[in-house]
């Protein structure tokens, strides 16, 4: 029986659809290599137990798509003996005396494999055999299709443009050991040992997953025509094209050597919904030749750039953050595929400190323009079991709105403005996260200068909502916008920063010293978030009632809208020469922490 997309209960929420809905799209435009998201080990997150069991593997993929993580490092096994890709470090026995354990009898942690012959138990949640391999417990038959089942399913449950998020897949290729040897290393594998035609890890994907998948040749073929690609799409799905390289050929027609299309093109136009590279492989698949499987795989690394990065005690950053602030051009600021090598978990601490510590890193690493990876098994217990601490983490990857926000007009306590908290102002004490705000109050506007997506001004006159969109930035050449990634966001609350006191200060008292107009607003639709001025119009519908009725079931049925917690309230630190804010305490510590379960 195929896996399918079946996550807890308890984590399908939509409380807080609207959160992650206009994060979504405005960043939608930006290229995807530029866009922070959340990734995991699942190796770590589902079989730090060594348990390599279906049902539970399948809980532990459903409850982390559920909660929101975008990317996943795979550890896959070829073994030589089934002629799979398996999910087990260690061979499934062929041609051994299997000895069945009763049903009730208490599980091992160590294999009985000897002279041919092996231990295996009933799996009480399927009729196959859990095998007892050295140090790990194997479903017979769980392999890569059936992880690929999983995100089939839940492809097929999320299809509504409110819900779609983009997926990755880093897959790191080994050889599963010798079901007599389980503790020893796999060894090298050559010739007709390797995986071929239908076996080959592409095949598998193209065969599970080819319809979702963005592949290299459509990369390939999209960067060789701009005009035919990237640019012949409606213009809410084209890409912002700073943040690449143009070239233009003597017939007028534009390519480009680097540029990647943004989330928007991918999902919504192209109708895709996953990118897939190779990581790493092990010496013993040396032989193994990676040329024939760029079908619909990425070459290894070609979606990761590992950024060396370290922290200090209290979860800042104490080296390896991407913000510069004498660095604002595209060229200097290198943040594409930015994402962070395994940073080792405090010693001595609680596991609600320990996890508090791991939330402020995956903030700062953020809010860095750093996709922060967890690699490690929380407090001993996978996601299938023990998923809240895994979706704390995760929520903590969400960068634009602090606690709480965006206030819902519609239970507002104060129905006088509730018709008026449409409007998005960046909040200067909650070091640059965002607000709702009366779109008639007079505040100065965030102006982007020359479309660069890190060089930011202010308007010198206070204005309303509106009139900020019309005429509030101060030369030509400058425009108001919005912060539309973590790390445009941290330059533009540093910019703010180094204005003069007259003009800016966070430990005023006056909401118009330390709160700025960015272009962001719910006019039209008050669950849509959307930029381009008070006149844009929600993309999804004109009826208020719709979408919120679309929004809420889609995410109910499908459990992939995450309740993100009243958290967020301040960035931390990205460099230790970042200034303190108005009550002179560590940024982004006031999330409602729900803790470790007990």
């Amino acid at each position: 029986m195929s896996l399918k997309f079946d996550p807890d209960d308890s984590l399908l929420n939509a409380s807080w659809a609207t959160v992650l809905l206009s994060e979504r799209d405005v960043a939608g435009q930006v290229p995807v290599n530029f866009v922070t998201t959340s990734a995991i080990s699942l190796r770590a997150a589902c079989f730090g137990d060594n348990k390599f069991e279906r049902s539970a593997a399948e809980k532990c993929l459903s409850n982390l798509i559920a909660v929101g993580y975008r990317r996943f490092d795979i550890d896959l096994y070829w073994s030589t003996e089934v002629r799979q890709w398996l999910l087990c470090p260690v061979s499934i026995p062929q041609n051994m005396h299997v000895v069945t354990a009763s049903p009730d009898a208490t599980p091992t942690s160590t294999a009985a494999v000897s002279e041919g012959t092996v231990t295996a138990e009933p799996d009480e949640s399927s009729d196959r055999l859990l095998y007892e391999l050295g140090p790990y417990q194997c479903s017979d038959d769980f392999d890569l299709p059936d992880l690929l089942d999983v995100f089939h399913d839940y492809f097929k449950v999320t299809n509504s443009d409110l819900v779609i998020y983009l997926r990755y897949l880093s897959l790191n290729l080994h050889v599963a050991a010798d079901p007599t040897s389980p503790d020893k290393p796999a060894s090298t594998v050559t010739g007709e040992e390797l995986p071929i035609g239908t076996e080959r890890a592409s095949y598998v994907m193209k065969d599970k997953l080819g319809s979702y998948i963005y592949d290299p040749h459509q990369l390939f073929e999209d960067r060789r025509d701009l005009n035919d690609s990237w640019y012949g799409v409606d213009d809410a799905y084209k890409p912002i094209v700073q943040y690449f390289t143009i070239e233009q050929d003597a017939k007028g027609v534009q390519s480009t050597p680097d540029g990647w299309p943004n989330p928007k093109f991918i999902q919504l136009a192209a109708e895709r919904r996953m990118l897939v590279e190779y990581g790493s492989v092990d010496p013993q698949l040396d032989d193994y030749d990676l040329s024939e499987e760029n079908e619909v795989i990425f070459s290894p690394g070609y979606l990761t750039t590992t950024v060396q990065v370290s922290a200090a005690d209290d979860g800042s950053g104490d080296s390896g953050c991407i913000y510069n602030a004498d660095e604002t051009d595209i060229a200097s600021v290198n943040a594409s595929w930015a994402i962070s090598n395994r940073i080792p978990l405090p010693r001595n601490l609680s596991d609600d400190q320990t996890l508090r510590y791991i939330s402020d890193l995956v903030i700062n690493l953020t809010a860095c323009g750093i996709t922060p990876t967890l690699n490690d098994t929380l407090f001993g217990d996978t996601a299938d079991n023990t998923p809240d601490p895994y979706r704390n983490l995760t929520l903590s990857s969400s960068w634009a709105w602090a606690a709480n926000q965006p206030i819902d007009p519609t239970v507002t306590s104060d129905s006088a403005d509730s018709d008026d908290l449409r409007c998005a102002v960046m909040d200067l004490p909650d070091d640059g996260h965002w607000h709702t705000a009366n779109c008639s109050m007079t505040r100065r506007a965030a102006c982007r200068i020359d479309d660069q997506p890190f060089r930011w001004t202010l308007s010198t006159d206070p204005l309303s909502y509106a009139d900020a969109y019309n005429n509030a930035c101060p030369r030509d050449g400058t425009a108001f916008a919005v912060p539309r990634t973590g790390l445009e966001n941290t330059y533009l609350y540093h910019t703010l920063l180094s204005q003069s006191i007259d003009l800016i200060d966070p430990s005023s008292d006056d909401p118009l010293l330390h709160e700025v107009w960015i272009d962001f607003n719910s006019l039209d639709v008050e669950t849509c978030w959307v930029t381009g001025g008070p006149g844009t119009t929600c993309p999804y519908t004109s009826d208020p009632d719709q979408l919120e009725r679309r929004t809420v079931l889609v995410a109910a049925v499908a459990g992939i809208v995450i309740c993100i917690i009243a958290a967020l309230t301040l960035f931390v630190k990205c460099n230790a020469n970042r200034r303190n804010s108005r009550r002179n305490r560590r940024v982004m510590q006031g999330w409602e922490y729900e803790g470790v379960p007990s």
